[in-house]
Parts: C-alpha cells; structure tokens; sequence
C-alpha cells in the first residue's frame, strides 16, 4: 500500500467519553488521521466542542499500548450522509509538573501568609 504524506490513514478505534447529554458512552468508530495533530471521527452519538473522548485501538498494534489517548473535541460538524456526527480531534498532552515547567519562579512568591 502505497501513503502519499498528508493522506490520511484510517484506524478502528474504541471511543469513550460524556455525550452533549451527559451520558457516558463507548463506541466503535474509524479514525481518519492525517499523521499530525488532526484527528476526525464520525460517532452516532452527539459531542460539545471542548469535550475530552478516549481513544483506544480494540487491539494492540506492533506492540503498542492499549492505553486510552485522551483528545478534545475541537470541531463538531453538523450530521454526515451515514447518519453520524463528524469530529475534529486533537490530542492532549500532560503538563509538565511546575518544577520542570517554571524553573525560574521564586518559591517565595508562592508562600502563603
């Protein structure tokens, strides 16, 4: 199989996460993604831009992790041709903790009296 770069490759995944209602759902959804950042789904179920979903392949692929990805939804298109709800993602990223993050804050600023 031959990928141009930009074109995007397509991954079963499992999504789960807190629907526009509030209800917590997992779903089964192909993942379009372009190799960066952007990342779309199309789920039956409706999200809030701003929203954090998981993402998790149904099984390990060359040996990765079946650990979730966390994303948010960054875009959330109207309803597609199939039915479903198409979803901008972008992953997230954890923080660094705030000794590695601000090295050259003063402790003393922070003191509490």
């Amino acid at each position: 199989m031959d990928l141009q770069a930009g074109s995007p490759d397509r991954y079963r995944v499992e999504v789960s996460g807190w629907d526009a209602s509030g209800s917590f759902f997992v779903e089964q959804a192909m993942l379009d993604w372009s190799g960066d950042e952007t990342k779309e789904i199309s789920l039956r179920r409706t999200l809030r831009e701003g929203c954090i979903v998981f993402l998790r392949p149904p099984h390990t692929v060359g040996g990765g992790s079946k650990f979730p990805i966390a994303c948010r939804a960054v875009k959330v298109a109207s309803k597609d041709a199939g039915g479903g709800t198409v979803v901008r993602l972008v992953q997230l990223h954890p923080r660094p903790p705030l000794s590695e993050a601000a090295p050259n804050l003063n402790p003393a600023a922070h003191r509490v009296a």
